[in-house]
């Protein structure tokens, strides 16, 4: 740092002489007035200033464009940014590889074949518990690659769930009650049964609207019904509901549509109980979206398991790509509700297909980013 004193007839004058010597980034540390004294007789103004000469020169180094030095042509410049971009990646990858290391622990011991699946499992969302106990039955020496583990792993956790049957048409008549959360599909894939129950049952089918609540949503039911060439009627109470089903007896199947709803709504889950209980032997069916996260899947079953159901209808297949996050709570739930469909997109009727093992494995173990 560069020290001055400078004395002027008044800080204006001093100023200027500290900018013509030290320059712009000069910082006037003190002022102080002289009295006047022999021989000028006058009085003056004392000035301190200092510059920071360090900084200056590092200044200079940062602004300093180095295409313009003659020793550093364009292309010497663009090889010397490459460099610094792999350096910067080389960088970034090893704190992936520490994440990993650290984020990955558990598996550290395993052989390299169980423990990139492990990995890949917990990509899938699997937890660390279920995916440890699940892989310590594989053993490397039995497979040729590791996508022949993979393979192997997939086939294991589809033949895991239990699935119900297909329903068919029987001497009796039957009733279907679907319900869920809001957005979960239900009308669309109760307009889809009802296709594939006509046309492949040859069965008469009825689409009864007991969705009191949304705004249109009988006239949605109305509409896809029509277009589907299916019978349909709306109900706007339970009361409504119970005399209509006596007009309906010559009917194979009668599938009803109800409201959807939060799973904290606790007036729905009351009101919804109420009208399962009006009908006689109801097939009921919870429809919920493979698309939801885990905490809001687990709310749902949750909730919706004080209605009882029998069946579970997964929807919104065609917006994932893997479910792992959701199996272990569709694994738990399958001894009391068995899945039964699977929603593979919204093509009215070839978006649902019975739900098998086969085409569950296509979204157990995926690659992932």
């Amino acid at each position: 740092m560069k020290i001055r004193k400078f004395r002027a007839k008044n800080i204006q004058e001093g100023k200027e002489k500290i900018m013509s010597e030290l320059g712009p980034e000069a910082i006037i540390l003190s002022t102080r007035i002289i009295p006047p004294s022999p021989p000028e007789m006058e009085e003056l103004v004392e000035l301190v200033a200092a510059i920071d000469t360090e900084d200056s020169k590092m200044q200079s180094t940062y602004y300093t464009n180095p295409l313009e030095k003659s020793d550093l042509s364009k292309t010497d410049f663009i090889e010397f940014a490459t460099n610094i971009y792999k350096e910067l990646n080389n960088i970034k990858n090893l704190f992936w590889n520490l994440f990993d290391k650290i984020n990955y622990t558990f598996i550290s011991n395993l052989p390299n074949e169980i423990a990139e699946l492990s990995k890949l499992m917990l990509k899938n969302g699997y937890s660390v518990d279920f995916t440890l106990s699940f892989v310590q039955h594989f053993k490397v020496k039995n497979y040729l690659d590791f996508e022949d583990l993979r393979n192997e792993a997939v086939e294991v956790l589809a033949n895991k769930i239990k699935y119900a049957s297909s329903i068919e048409k029987q001497n009796i008549q039957q009733i279907l009650v679907f319900f869920g959360p809001t957005g979960s599909g239900k009308t669309l894939n109760i307009i889809k049964l009802g296709v594939l129950f006509r046309i492949l049952l040859n069965a008469k089918v009825c689409v009864v609207s007991c969705d009191y609540r949304k705004i249109g949503g009988w006239e949605q039911v109305q509409i896809l019904s029509a277009i589907s060439n299916l019978n349909s009627i709306c109900c706007q109470s339970n009361d409504d509901l119970s005399d209509n089903l006596k007009s309906l007896e010559n009917y194979d199947f009668i599938l009803i549509d109800t409201t959807g709803g939060s799973p904290k709504d606790q007036s729905l889950i009351s009101e919804l109980e109420e009208l399962v209980s009006l009908v006689s032997n109801p097939n009921k069916i919870l429809v919920l979206p493979v698309t939801s996260d885990k905490i809001n899947f687990k709310e749902n079953l949750k909730t919706f398991w004080k209605l009882r159901p029998e069946y579970l209808l997964l929807t919104k297949f065609d917006e994932v790509n893997t479910i792992g996050h959701l199996f272990e709570l569709i694994l738990e739930s399958s001894n009391e509700i068995k899945p039964i469909y699977f929603s593979t997109s919204s093509d009215i009727p070839n978006g649902i297909e019975p739900a098998s093992s086969e085409f569950l494995k296509k979204f157990l173990i995926n690659y992932v980013e």
